[in-house]
């Protein structure tokens, strides 16, 4: 009997963080921050506040590993800490000034499938007379559900990201990719 709440606890819990419902109360605090601070005159404070939205949802430790593949390994754990730290920024900055320009009604959520403590949340994004897929990959951490990947018309970030840095690493090593990333950061 106590294995069967038990059963029914978790099964209850995994409701409550639905990791559809999840992404689409994230969208929703995008589209009240973007509404609340409109305009080019409220663009650092809209950003600001973005930021504060999203972090909590994306795991960037994951995303970070995951995009230097097999080159995580090879790295001390302060190379990995100071990775960690700028490609957060360069993948925040990029990824708040694409969705600032979200509007009501532009992502429409297909479907959720969930394999623990994975998950894959489908959405249609329309924009300028186009419809596009965006996939978000999402891990079950700490009975939240936590983005580790994005996938734009079926082209994952962080694979995306690997062959980039891949190719980095093997003409400039390490310190050529740490170099760019933070050219990058500075530039956004």
């Amino acid at each position: 009997m106590r294995f069967i709440s038990i059963l029914l606890f978790a099964g209850s819990r995994l409701a409550e963080t639905s990791p559809l419902n999840e992404v689409k109360e994230t969208l929703n605090q995008v589209l009240a921050v973007v509404a609340e601070k409109p305009g080019d005159e409220n663009k650092e404070l809209r950003r600001k506040e973005l930021r504060k939205v999203l972090e909590p949802r994306f795991d960037f430790d994951e995303m970070a590993k995951r995009s230097l593949g097999a080159n995580w390994k090879d790295r001390t754990e302060e190379e990995q800490k100071e990775f960690v730290s700028i490609f957060s920024e360069l993948l925040a900055r990029t990824y708040v000034a694409r969705i600032e320009n979200v509007k009501p009604g532009m992502v429409q959520f297909e479907n959720e499938s969930v394999e623990l403590p994975k998950a894959l949340v489908k959405t249609t994004v329309k924009s300028e007379g186009s419809m596009f897929p965006i996939d978000y990959r999402l891990l079950l951490i700490d009975n939240q559900w936590k983005v580790y990947d994005v996938a734009i018309e079926n082209i994952g970030l962080v694979a995306n990201y690997r062959n980039e840095f891949s190719a980095i690493i093997r003409r400039e090593e390490f310190s050529g990719l740490m170099k760019s990333l933070k050219e990058k950061v500075e530039k956004k």
